[in-house]
């Protein structure tokens, strides 16, 4: 069987590993999936190794692969938002995202910016809270702490979520993660609350795909099919968002 080389964001891993068999099972073409934080894909990528479609949780990477010749022009296949989440068993009564942060007594977790762009988001995230205010979230700083993304994963590890670890082993009391991956957590860990961080300060992300250039012809049928609609309907299982004007 052809095979093609798929790299994935790690936040997209399961949703896009699931698209990846049902493209298996229905065309032939053996997919051999890579997963991991975006931003270091993107290096990797750019160091050599072997990869036909990308898809990342940012369009940055993308975008910088096909402005060096590297890729095709990338498109958005989805959305998703950024999310507060609150372990299980803290004692708090607030509702509001943002109250908690102001809250001295909690330790903030999140990925690690440069290397994902879950840890961007939320450092973006942070820096619009400084700017609008910057008296109230002066000791913000050194309560948030990047806890993975630093590393890419075995890829002979099965998949797991190193933010739904972070909690279980007691490194943060809250996470700045995307809604997806808060899905997840919430699952696994009763009790945990999720709170959507304003739309104004975190806007929603996107979801960005592309193929090599000089990827085989199975690539860029894979990567047509991303942007088709049984992709859409596993993303949206998945918990991820459409983007405007895409066909249901």
């Amino acid at each position: 069987m052809p095979q093609i080389t798929f790299a994935v964001a790690g936040s997209l891993a399961a949703a896009l590993t699931d698209f990846a068999r049902a493209f298996t099972a229905r065309t032939g073409d053996a997919v051999d999936i890579r997963h991991g934080p975006a931003g270091l894909l993107t290096a990797a990528i750019r160091e050599g190794l072997p990869v036909d479609v990308f898809v990342s949780a940012s369009p940055d990477g993308p975008e910088a692969l096909h402005r060096e010749g590297l890729f095709n022009p990338p498109c958005t296949i989805a959305r998703n938002r950024m999310v507060l989440v609150v372990r299980p068993g803290l004692y708090a009564s607030a509702e509001d995202p943002l109250a908690l942060l102001t809250d001295p007594r909690w330790r903030i977790g999140m990925s690690t910016p440069r290397a994902d762009p879950g840890g961007d988001y939320a450092a973006a995230f942070l820096e619009r809270l400084k700017t609008e205010d910057p008296r109230r979230w002066q000791d913000l700083g050194p309560r948030c702490v990047s806890l993975y993304g630093a590393v890419l994963p075995d890829p002979h590890e099965p998949l797991r979520s190193p933010a739904l670890a972070a909690l279980i082993e007691g490194q943060a009391d809250m996470l700045i993660v995307y809604a997806t991956t808060a899905d997840r957590i919430a699952q696994a860990l009763p009790g945990t609350r999720v709170l959507p961080l304003p739309l104004e300060l975190a806007p929603l992300t996107e979801i960005c795909a592309c193929v090599r250039c000089d990827g085989p012809k199975p690539a860029h049928r894979f990567f047509e099919a991303l942007q088709g609609a049984d992709c859409r309907l596993i993303l949206r299982q998945h918990g991820f968002l459409a983007v405007p004007g895409q066909p249901g």
